[in-house]
Parts: structure tokens; sequence; C-alpha cells
């Protein structure tokens, strides 16, 4: 298993495990525009069976960076594959002059609090009616 960043390639294998593993429903358009933008800030973890896990960011001002995506295969959940493309965004952002690192999260996804809490993000505003479904989401922030 190693990590690397996302080629065109790929597009099928990351839309397929969004689908699988985000509630919401994205314009597979959308992975190779923001990836033209800031190739460094589309991460992906590859095995022999193929693209388990991804990691979709953006620069959103010259000091600030943004997750939009990270999506990791349930057999691969709680085994470090997160935090290792968390890690490399982060180191990413840095090089790029990001000061702070930004996410959204839906507010009753404890996993997903939790994780991010370990990684030191904190919580600084609710969003309401974030997702299509209606649900809030919890805007989180990481200084670097």
């Amino acid at each position: 298993m190693y990590l690397r960043g996302f080629s065109g390639a790929d597009l099928s294998s990351v839309y397929e495990l969004a689908c699988q593993t985000l509630s919401e429903r994205y314009d597979p358009g959308l992975f190779t525009t923001v990836s033209s933008s800031w190739p460094e800030g589309f991460l992906v973890v590859e095995s022999q069976q193929g693209i388990k896990a991804f990691l979709l960011g953006a620069m959103t001002s010259q000091i600030q960076s943004r997750v939009l995506m990270l999506a990791v295969s349930g057999d691969l959940r709680r085994r470090g594959v997160g935090t290792m493309l968390m890690s490399r965004f982060m180191e990413e952002s840095y090089k790029k002059g990001t000061r702070v690192v930004t996410l959204e999260v839906r507010k009753n996804n404890d996993a997903a609090l939790s994780f991010y809490n370990k990684l030191g993000f904190r919580r600084v505003d609710v969003i309401k009616n974030y997702y299509n479904d209606g649900e809030d989401a919890y805007q989180m922030q990481r200084w670097l």
C-alpha cells in the first residue's frame, strides 16, 4: 500500500470509492477540476486491489487550504490510512504557504469528529443545512 498523487486514470476508482463511503453524491467532473488547480492537494492510497482511500483538497486562499473529501474503504479504517493522508495533505499545504486547514464534518459523525480532534482540529462554527439531506455540519480548523 502506498500514498501517491491522483492521476486521471484514477478517476473511476476514486469516484466509485466516494459513492461507497460518502453520503453526498458528486459530479465526477469536480474531481478533475479541483485537481487541476492544485494537484498536490489530491492524494490517493493504492494497494494491489486498487485505490483504497483518497483525500481531495483545495487552496481557498494564500494561507488557507480545505479538505473537501476524505474517503477510506471500510476494510482499512482505523489502521492509520486517514492519518497518513491528512499528514501528507497538511505537509503539502504548509509547503504551499498555508497556515490553516479547514474542513466540514457532519454533526452526527462521531467517528470523524474524534479522528479530526485527535489530529488537532477544533470546531469553529456550525453550518446549518450544509448537506443535501439538510443535516448541519461543524466547520473545523487546525493551524499549522
